[in-house]
C-alpha cells in the first residue's frame, strides 16, 4: 500500500465518528499485546497548553540523553508530525507498515472491530506500537479530547498533568468548566503524581478532591510550582523573539524560553514540574538538561513568527481562552511600532465563534475571513455575519474592514498584495488554517490538505 493510500484509509475511519469509551481500544491493544505497557510514559491532558507542555517536557528529556517518544494531535501539514522520536517524525514507510500490521491483526483476529474502531483509536495504537517496537526510554502522550474515555487512557504513567481547563468540545465533554474538568480528571491514576493548573478555583477544588481520593500527590501551578517573567514587568517578547523566566519548584531555575506569550511561561513551568517529579522517580535529569531543553524547544504554530518585515505570525488559537491570550499578546506588543494590524481567521463551525472573535476585534484593523479545506470549517459568510452583529453591539468608534477570501492561500495573497513593511499579519482560528498557511507561505505547490475531523 502506498503512503497516500494509507492516509486515505486512516481518514476513512472518521466515518466511524467520535465514540467515547474505552472498550474498543482495550480490545485493540490486547490484540497488539499491550504495547503501552512496554515503555514508561507521561500523560498530559487539559484544554489549552497540553501540546506545548508535552513538547517542552520531551525536549528536556531529550537534552538529558533519553530516547523520547512524543504523541500529539492534530498535525499542521503532514500526519507524521503526530508521532515523533527525539524530534524526528515517524517515516512514511513505517506508517504504511504499521497501518497494514494493525489492519491485518484486526481483520484476522477481531473483524467486528474493523467497523467500529475510530481514527484516533487506530492512530493512538499505531503510536503505542511504534514506541514499543523502537524501545523508547519514555513517551510523552497528549490526550486527544477529554480524558476519562480518551483512547490514550490505557497508560500506566509515571506522572500525569492537566493544563488549563476551558470551554471546548462541549457537545462531548459538558457545558460547564466543572463538567469538562471532571472528564479531563479521568486520567488521574491512583498514587501517580499530578501536575495541574490551579485556575479557575472551582476546577482546582475538583482536581484536589479527586487527587486526594486517589492518593495522587498534587503539584499545583501557582503553589507548589511557580513561573514568572524576568523581570516581572517585562513585555512578553524580547528583541530576539524570546523571553526570560524564573521557575520555582523543588529547585529554582532562571531560563531562556524561545516561545512567545506569557502563557508559555505557565506551560514551561508545568513541563519543568513534570521532569522534577520524574527525577524523584529515578530518572536522571540534570539542571543543564532542563535549561537546554527549554532554550532549544521548537513549536510550530504557537505565536510563531515566520517573517519579520512585514511581521507575519501564526497561532493555532481555536477557542475563547486561546483567543484571549493571543489578543493580550497583540495588545502588549503593539508598542513595538507596528502599523496596520491584519488578521486572517478560519475557524470550525462547531466552535463558539462569537466568543473567539470578541477579544480579537479590539486589536484588528482589517479582518480577512477564510475557510480551510475541511468539512467542519465555518463559511466566511457565517463568520462575517457574527462580526457584523458584534460590531452593532460594540460602542467602539473604530471601524474594522472585513474582507472575504474563500481559501487560505487566497487570503494570504490578498494581504501580501497590500501589506506594508511596518504592518503585522496574524493568521489564526484552527490548526487547519495555520497548517494551510504554512504551506502557502513556504510556496509549496502542495495538494489540498485533508485533515482529520476528530481532533
Amino acid at each position: 500500500m502506498a503512503y497516500q493510500d494509507t492516509i486515505d484509509y486512516l481518514y476513512q475511519l472518521q466515518w466511524h465518528g467520535i465514540r467515547p469509551g474505552l472498550a474498543r481500544m482495550a480490545s485493540l491493544l490486547s490484540l497488539l499485546d499491550h504495547p503501552q505497557e512496554k515503555f514508561r510514559s507521561v500523560h498530559i491532558g487539559g484544554t489549552n497548553g497540553k501540546g506545548s507542555t508535552a513538547t517542552m517536557t520531551a525536549s528536556i528529556l531529550e537534552e538529558s540523553g533519553y530516547r523520547v517518544g512524543l504523541y500529539t494531535s492534530p498535525h499542521l501539514i503532514d500526519f507524521s508530525e503526530r508521532i515523533c522520536i527525539c524530534g524526528i517524525p515517524i517515516s512514511h514507510d513505517v506508517i504504511v507498515q504499521l497501518t497494514e500490521k494493525i489492519r491485518q491483526t484486526i481483520e484476522n483476529q477481531s473483524p467486528q472491530l474493523s467497523t467500529r474502531i475510530t481514527f484516533f483509536e487506530f492512530t493512538t495504537a499505531m503510536a503505542f506500537l511504534y514506541f514499543a517496537e523502537e524501545a523508547v526510554d519514555i513517551a510523552i502522550i497528549e490526550v486527544g479530547m477529554g480524558g476519562r474515555f480518551d483512547a490514550t487512557n490505557h497508560l500506566k504513567p509515571l506522572v500525569t498533568a492537566i493544563t488549563e481547563i476551558d470551554l471546548d468540545h462541549e457537545h462531548y465533554l459538558g457545558k460547564s468548566l466543572v463538567e469538562i474538568a471532571s472528564e479531563k480528571a479521568g486520567i488521574i491514576k491512583k498514587g501517580v503524581p499530578l501536575v495541574s493548573c490551579s485556575e479557575p478555583s472551582e476546577v482546582a477544588s475538583l482536581l484536589e478532591k479527586i487527587s486526594q481520593a486517589k492518593k495522587a500527590p498534587l503539584f499545583r501551578l501557582g503553589q507548589e510550582i511557580q513561573g514568572f517573567p524576568v523581570p516581572a514587568t517585562s513585555p512578553p517578547q524580547t528583541q530576539d523573539g524570546g523571553q526570560k523566566m524564573h521557575y520555582r519548584g523543588i529547585k529554582d531555575y532562571l531560563l531562556e524560553l524561545p516561545l512567545l506569550g506569557r502563557h508559555q511561561i505557565k506551560n514551561a513551568s508545568m513541563a519543568i514540574g513534570i521532569v522534577e517529579l520524574l527525577n524523584k522517580q529515578g530518572l536522571s535529569i540534570s539542571e543543564a538538561g532542563i535549561l537546554k531543553g527549554i532554550k532549544n524547544v521548537r513549536l510550530s504554530g504557537r505565536l510563531e513568527r515566520v517573517q519579520s518585515s512585514p511581521c507575519i505570525m501564526l497561532d493555532v488559537a481555536h477557542n475563547s481562552a486561546s483567543a484571549n491570550r493571543l489578543a493580550d499578546y497583540l495588545k502588549e506588543t503593539q508598542s513595538n511600532n507596528y502599523g496596520k494590524q491584519w488578521l486572517i481567521i478560519g475557524i470550525m463551525q462547531d466552535k463558539n465563534i462569537e466568543a473567539f472573535l470578541k477579544p480579537l476585534l479590539a486589536c484588528t484593523d482589517e479582518l480577512v475571513l477564510t475557510r480551510p479545506e475541511v468539512e467542519r470549517a465555518a463559511t466566511p459568510e457565517r463568520i462575517a455575519d457574527i462580526v457584523k452583529r458584534l460590531a452593532e453591539t460594540d460602542d467602539r468608534s473604530k471601524v474594522i474592514k472585513v474582507t472575504i477570501r474563500e481559501k487560505v492561500a487566497e487570503a494570504i495573497s490578498y494581504v501580501k498584495s497590500r501589506i506594508q513593511p511596518q504592518d503585522r499579519l496574524t493568521i489564526t482560528g484552527s490548526f487547519f488554517t495555520v497548517g494551510e498557511a504554512k504551506t502557502a507561505l513556504s510556496n509549496k505547490n502542495a495538494e489540498p490538505i485533508i485533515h482529520s475531523t476528530s481532533s
